[in-house]
């Protein structure tokens, strides 16, 4: 449980895409869905828009932490009803665009963009986070829920399959077996069933509070070792242990003796002086 409070955005960086916003609070960025009468439901501009933010976090070096959250009542109810004859007709799914990763379909893109922005990327779930909105915080690398959030996997209910990456990046963070019960029952499950099926990493009632907590806590931290933290990390489901062991090697290399490195001796040294000095007293 948290109770930051949020403060205002910087007013000067903020930039909104339509459907999606992005707000700057120093280091610490918010990609914010914002259909909020909608209930934050997809539509195709919403993946183009979710794109433009990742693709502009991607070169922003300003930034060391991403928060991801919806506007209003929920994170994201999923695909937008009105879209779902475009389904049928098969006019739903829109052009890819050109970036860098594994897919080539532009949902996914809307997805995998968050593994390609360089810094840790939170999502702040809370209502209903469902089909895509669920696919949406499976993007993230951390997911932070209020205990009453409603996740689903819920497409097999209409008769597709979840096609936003669910399918591959649900198994691998539960496991297979999880990921098949939750993807063939299309089941509902709370933010706290989440919690222990591992789906989330933490509860809290005021899950965007937390978040942001979180990420002005990792921001404070060496953006350059938090990039490749993120980068090895990911790594570790596709490389090879030796290949993985090489690319920890390189980025000790590059980080090593860098002004940045420094600073953050330095700045870790302070921490346990003040401590130290606070037991004495």
């Amino acid at each position: 449980m948290s109770d930051t409070v949020v403060p205002a955005p910087d007013s000067s960086a903020a930039m909104p895409l339509g459907t999606v916003r992005v707000e700057r609070y120093g280091p610490v960025a918010h990609v914010v869905l914002d259909r909020p009468d909608s209930l934050n439901s997809i539509t195709p501009d919403m993946f183009y828009d979710l794109l433009d933010a990742g693709r502009g976090l991607m070169a922003d070096e300003g930034v060391s932490a991403i928060v991801m959250r919806g506007e209003g009542r929920a994170f994201c109810a999923g695909l937008d009803m009105g879209q779902f004859k475009r389904i049928l007709e098969g006019t739903m799914a829109g052009t890819p665009i050109d970036m860098p990763g594994a897919s080539a379909a532009l949902a996914q893109q809307a997805v995998e963009v968050w593994s390609l922005v360089p810094v840790p990327v939170i999502a702040a779930i809370h209502g209903p986070a469902l089909g895509g909105g669920f696919q949406f915080a499976l993007g993230a690398d951390i997911r932070i829920s209020t205990p009453d959030a409603s996740l689903s996997a819920m497409e097999i209910a209409w008769g597709i399959i979840p096609d936003m990456m669910g399918t591959q990046l649900l198994p691998r963070l539960i496991g297979p077996s999880r990921a098949k019960q939750l993807i063939f029952t299309a089941e509902t499950i709370t933010g706290e069933r989440a919690l222990e099926w591992g789906i989330v990493d933490e509860l809290a009632e005021d899950s965007l509070g937390r978040a942001h907590e979180f990420a002005v806590e990792i921001a404070d931290k060496s953006r350059s070792a938090l990039v490749w933290s993120k980068k090895l990390i990911d790594m570790a489901d596709t490389a090879s242990l030796e290949e993985g062991l090489a690319a920890e090697q390189q980025a000790l290399s590059e980080l090593r003796g860098t002004d940045e490195q420094k600073l953050a001796v330095q700045k870790r040294m302070e921490v346990l002086a003040a401590r130290k000095a606070a037991k004495q007293g």
